[in-house]
């Protein structure tokens, strides 16, 4: 006995429940909950966050380290019978042989570790820093206070603090970078003087 196809009639009724299915935006929104699930997107977002600071990292790493000794001016450094360091003219530094001044190779921001930490885009530093800033308490004081304290890790420009300001008060929080030495931040803390008053505090820092 041969198989046979139903064919489904076309109906203006559905044609026309379909259309006001594509302006529903309900069900746009049911469908993009579906697509844009939270849990992935922290997990896309953490992922390429991720790639992107090793990636950062991996290439300043193989940065030739450049020393600025002034215009035309040139420095050897004798490490043993065989090695010589080479500061060019142009800041590019070069491990040679000594007698013959063959290039050994040339020496990268890996090489140093020192230069190395100072050029990531993360990690712990602990810097002491000078705050001051404009804070108010639960029961809708305002007050001014400086302070001191530490830069105790970064993210790029950001880092995170924290101090004792002169209220008295004890604050962490997070500050932004607008040079290399001044950032402003946000905090929130707690007042020493009144266990019951957690304080928000708006402060520019300064580090050492």
């Amino acid at each position: 006995m041969g198989k046979y196809t139903i064919s489904e009639p076309f109906s203006w009724k559905k044609l026309w429940e379909g259309l006001l299915g594509f302006l529903n935006p309900t069900l746009w929104a049911k469908d993009l909950v579906s697509i844009f699930n939270v849990r992935k997107l922290i997990i896309y977002t953490v992922i390429i966050a991720g790639v992107f600071v090793w990636g950062y990292n991996q290439g300043n790493l193989h940065l030739p380290v450049k020393i600025d000794l002034g215009y035309g001016k040139e420095v050897y450094m004798v490490l043993n019978n065989n090695e010589q360091l080479h500061i060019t003219k142009k800041g590019e530094v070069f491990l040679e042989e000594t007698k013959t001044g063959k290039i050994i190779k040339q020496i990268l921001v890996k090489d140093v570790p020192n230069l190395k930490n100072l050029l990531k885009p993360y990690g712990f530093i602990l810097r002491p820093i000078a705050v001051f800033g404009a804070s108010s308490g639960k029961n809708g004081d305002f007050n001014g206070e400086v302070g001191l304290g530490i830069s105790f890790f970064k993210f790029y420009r950001f880092t995170l603090d924290t101090f004792i300001t002169t209220f008295p008060a004890i604050y962490a929080g997070g500050s932004y970078d607008i040079t290399e030495n001044f950032g402003v931040g946000l905090a929130v803390g707690q007042s020493l003087k009144d266990i019951s008053d957690q304080r928000i505090i708006i402060y520019g820092r300064f580090r050492f």
